[in-house]
């Protein structure tokens, strides 16, 4: 049997140039998509306020949302129109309207939903609809039945 001759092959090169392409790629790869910035920062949150170095002492916080949603039952009984917003009654529209202009005079824009009875006349959710968008208010909704 014969012993295989080595003498005629030369060394195996390995060439680094393609790696170091690689490397490079997943570098600029990864810079481009890091942030950084700190997460919690991003987040809307009165918790999460910055290091008093870096806030400008004479900007003021903006001012937390108080409210998720604002639901106004419209109903309409024997000619009289009973209002409730979010679970407490209104005595009249005038009123309705303060509330709604001191709400959005916080800074606040929060969802405004309007939910009619069934028998309540469409002009009057309407108006109430109307009386929101007055106040200020830029998302007036109104709640769909089943």
């Amino acid at each position: 049997m014969r012993l295989p001759h080595h003498a005629g092959r030369s060394q195996i090169e390995l060439s680094l140039t393609p790696m170091i392409d690689v490397v490079f790629l997943l570098l600029v790869f990864f810079l481009w998509t890091s942030s950084f910035e700190q997460p919690e920062f991003d987040l809307p949150s009165a918790v999460a306020e910055p290091p008093a170095g870096l806030r400008d002492p004479s900007e003021a916080p903006p001012p937390p949302e108080a409210f998720d949603e604002i639901v106004i039952l419209v109903r309409a009984t024997e000619g009289q129109i009973a209002l409730t917003m979010n679970g407490s009654e209104v005595p009249d529209v005038e009123t309705l309207r303060g509330r709604l202009a001191e709400i959005v005079a916080l800074g606040v824009q929060p969802p405004v939903i309007v939910d009619p009875e069934p028998q309540t006349p469409v002009g009057l959710a309407i108006d109430i609809y109307d009386v929101a968008r007055e106040a200020g208010l830029d998302q007036v909704l109104f709640a769909a039945n089943e």
